[in-house]
């Protein structure tokens, strides 16, 4: 049995397209007949009744013998034949059946208009007759030799001839017809299928040697030209994706190298002079690297999950004023930095608690690192924001082109380098989290130091 799904888009529209047009001339070749047929039936029927009009006033009009039957001249396709009213004797009758015995008797019938039903009678007097005659109607009326009934036939089945003519005609040029149409139809829709069957290849191509090419763009803004220009920005978008890949591959092995090279370097030094080494120095250095390693990957397994968008954010208070007062006595605890968090105001805002604190931690973390004696905090509303501000009195940035600092794998100037610790991924992350909040991030021009001004939406939802 042929599958329908294995054909291809050409053959199905076609084959669609044929069988509805089938559809669509059946009918049309059903109802052509109907109504053909029904028009020779009507045309007949009026016929009829003109013979019948004039059987009457030749009949009353003129002498009727009850021996010799009258001879009525023949219009068109219909005959009469009078009879009495028993229906045992023919008094006149056309010209074609005038010799024909009594051929159809009545029966009552009220859905008709004289409540009168013709009976056509099959016997062998009739026989030759019967064949000849459809159509029958039947009218009362009186004459000089008493009451009698006009019967009145199509003769010679010219209504069944015309239709079957048309069938005939029907059948031959509506299959004909169907076959012209499904050749069109095929001829068409290969024509409109040509230009997607040329990007189709022309995309294969690309993909298979240069996501830099692009595929041609046909003038006007048809549906061909506006896929055209869909698979170009897809093909945008997968070269974006491919050069970000192989760099982000490139940043990742470097930033893994870094550490895992010093870590190498201290266990071969140690184990190759273990009587001279200074052991307590080794398992600082490894202890220390150890920890940018778990730091590194797990920033980076964050960055992974939240690309694939399998990072969840939930929705709860979270006091932003608590989170940095957190901050500022681990910076305490850790280092000898001070810490000014005169300028910390409630600020309570929705979002996602571990999300927000290691946003916070990420920014903190940046600053101290860079900071030479102490930090400032500070948190406050500004309309549907939650401002805060985390600065430190380093070297500070030029702010103007500080931007790309929130991408991935990107320090700032040499001061700023991997020797204090960084990896070029906790901006990138707060850059994310931030966004998923509906907010944003940037570094505010200052006299001294290093400002950054983290905006969230009071209602958590991103923008």
């Amino acid at each position: 049995m042929l599958d329908v799904h294995q054909l291809s888009i050409r053959a199905r529209l076609t084959l669609f397209f044929v069988l509805s047009i089938a559809i669509i001339l059946g009918f049309t070749g059903f109802a052509l007949v109907n109504v053909v047929h029904r028009s020779l039936v009507t045309s007949a029927a009026n016929q009829i009744e003109t013979e019948f009009s004039q059987a009457d006033q030749r009949i009353t009009d003129g002498p009727l013998a009850h021996e010799n039957r009258i001879v009525l001249p023949m219009h068109g396709d219909v005959v009469v034949q009078v009879t009495n009213l028993a229906g045992t004797r023919v008094w006149a009758a056309s010209s074609a059946i005038v010799n024909a015995p009594v051929l159809a008797h009545t029966r009552p019938d009220f859905s008709a208009t004289n409540a009168l039903e013709v009976v056509v009678d099959h016997n062998k007097r009739t026989a030759p007759y019967v064949g000849e005659i459809s159509l029958g109607q039947v009218q009362s009326l009186s004459t000089a030799g008493g009451p009698a009934l006009v019967y009145g036939f199509v003769y010679g089945g010219p209504i069944d001839h015309s239709v079957a003519i048309l069938l005939a005609s029907v059948a031959i040029s509506f299959p004909l017809l169907l076959l012209l149409s499904g050749g069109l139809i095929w001829f068409g829709i290969g024509l409109a299928l040509a230009p997607v069957e040329s990007i189709r290849r022309r995309v294969d191509a690309i993909a298979a040697r240069d996501l830099s090419e692009r595929v041609p763009v046909t003038g006007g803004d048809d549906e061909i030209a506006r896929m055209a220009r869909t698979v170009n920005a897809m093909l945008e978008r997968l070269e974006a994706a491919s050069k970000f890949q192989q760099e982000f591959v490139s940043n990742v092995s470097h930033e893994l190298r870094s550490p895992l090279t010093t870590l190498l370097a201290t266990v071969d030094r140690a184990v190759s002079d273990q009587d001279r080494a200074n052991w307590s120095v080794a398992a600082e250095t490894i202890l220390r690297e150890g920890r940018r390693l778990d730091v590194l990957i797990d920033d980076l397994f964050w960055l992974a999950r939240n690309d694939e968008h399998q990072v969840e954010t939930a929705r709860t208070d979270v006091d932003l004023d608590d989170l940095l007062f957190e901050e500022s006595q681990r910076v305490r605890a850790m280092s000898e930095l001070s810490v000014d968090t005169s300028r910390v105001t409630p600020t309570r805002v929705v979002g996602d608690p571990a999300m927000l604190k290691r946003m916070i931690r990420n920014v903190v973390d940046n600053a101290a690192r860079y900071a030479t004696r102490g930090l400032t905090f500070s948190s406050a509303f500004d309309d549907e924001e939650a401002v805060v501000r985390v600065g430190d009195d380093g070297d500070g940035i030029d702010v103007a082109t500080s931007e790309p600092l929130f991408d991935r794998f990107v320090r700032a100037d040499p001061a700023r380098s991997r020797h204090s610790g960084g990896t070029g991924l906790g901006l990138a992350i707060v850059a994310e989290i931030v966004a998923r909040h509906g907010g944003s991030v940037r570094f505010v021009e200052v006299e001294r130091g290093t400002l950054i001004e983290l905006r969230v939406r009071c209602d958590g939802r991103a923008g």
